[in-house]
């Protein structure tokens, strides 16, 4: 039954992004945000959004393992799995910004700075407000930048969308709640096939 309510639940972590991210945009295109700002923000944080609700929720809920090892996992599997198969799929990459030149950096810090967290066994909020701050000077940076080079994030067929407060509205909410919900119970339900396995949080 815990397999049933993982996948179901997952597949709510993912649709409550999805619905999030597109009236995001939604709002941002209504009160005419640039196509940069769409980009960089709610695009790059809205694919993190299932992430990160899984690692509150296992916070709040004591298993700071899992929250722990959620984030790194997926990393990892972005870094490894992601590109590996997006790499090996295209015949050749030429992205319009040059990543290299002007993010290699960015890539490298934030583990590097992990690194040196867990040097002393404990990760606390200093810890967290570093990692805030940092991720604040990065969208400084982005925006500083080339305000031009992220403009193809934007999904071009929803700004031809006519705008509706209601929908939106709707449609936000129940993002939010298979969030949530869906979150909630990936820990529930990935703990106890934890334990049935013998395997730790």
């Amino acid at each position: 039954m815990d397999f049933i309510i993982f996948i179901v639940a997952m597949g709510a972590l993912i649709y409550g992004a999805d619905f999030i991210i597109k009236e995001s945009e939604r709002i941002a295109l209504h009160f005419n945000i640039s196509h940069f700002v769409i980009g960089a923000t709610l695009v790059a944080f809205g694919t993190s959004l299932p992430e990160m609700a899984a690692s509150v929720m296992a916070s709040s809920q004591g298993k700071s393992d899992m929250a722990v090892a959620n984030v790194v996992g997926s990393v990892i599997f972005n870094i490894t799995l992601v590109l590996g198969v997006v790499f090996f799929i295209a015949k050749e990459m030429i992205p319009k910004r040059n990543l290299f030149a002007l993010d290699s950096a960015w890539v490298v810090i934030p583990p590097v700075l992990f690194f040196v967290m867990i040097q002393d066994g404990e990760i606390g909020r200093v810890d967290g407000m570093l990692y805030l701050l940092l991720m604040a000077s990065y969208l400084l940076f982005l925006f500083t930048s080339s305000k031009e080079e992220l403009a193809g994030e934007l999904d071009e067929d929803l700004a031809k969308e006519k705008f509706a407060w209601g929908k939106t509205a709707l449609l936000l909410s129940v993002g939010f709640a298979l969030t949530i919900g869906g979150a909630n119970f990936v820990i529930e339900s990935g703990t106890n096939i934890a334990r049935d396995f013998g395997i730790s949080e």
